[in-house]
């Protein structure tokens, strides 16, 4: 009867345990999906921001490329106007003799032909950074809103973690 007793109590404290370590597996288990589903949320926008980062280097380029373009015109701006300069002059001074020889007209219409070549892809650059512009307002508020999203997948894992100590 005593071993039936300690038999009985053994089981008893044997299920009480397996029960108890159970709930504790059921419950880690909870925590661990709601972790990986917080980690898979920080990944997604991870990929997103890194998509997001791809569009601003795109835009970053268009825009540089305008710059460029734009700072090219200076020079050629003021070559035409060293060219330009000695035949309005002369026009201006003495307009029964004055004559523009065929070299000074061919350096002008070379010089204005590289001004065409140069505006000509910066009106292409203009419209496209004007829709880039668009863009760029649409991609910096989907930015924020998915740091703000995983921010909180963060602190949602870091509630879930054990404290130190």
């Amino acid at each position: 009867m005593a071993l039936s007793v300690a038999a009985v109590g053994a089981l008893s404290l044997f299920a009480f345990v397996i029960v108890n370590l159970n709930t504790r597996l059921d419950n880690q288990q909870r925590v661990n999906l709601t972790s990986i589903a917080a980690s898979e949320d920080i990944v997604a926008v991870n990929d997103k921001l890194t998509g997001e980062l791809g569009q601003l280097t795109e835009l970053t380029r268009t825009a540089q490329g305008a710059l460029d373009a734009t700072a090219a015109l200076g020079p050629l701006l003021t070559r035409l106007d060293e060219a330009i300069g000695p035949a309005a002059q002369m026009l201006s001074s003495n307009t029964s003799g004055a004559q523009v020889t065929n070299e000074q007209l061919g350096n002008i219409q070379s010089i204005l032909g590289e001004v065409q070549n140069t505006v000509v892809p910066l009106v292409t650059s203009a419209q496209t950074f004007g829709d880039q512009g668009t863009q760029l307002l649409s991609v910096v508020q989907a930015l924020v809103a998915d740091l703000r999203s995983s921010v909180t997948s963060v602190q949602t894992i870091n509630q879930m973690l054990p404290l130190p100590g």
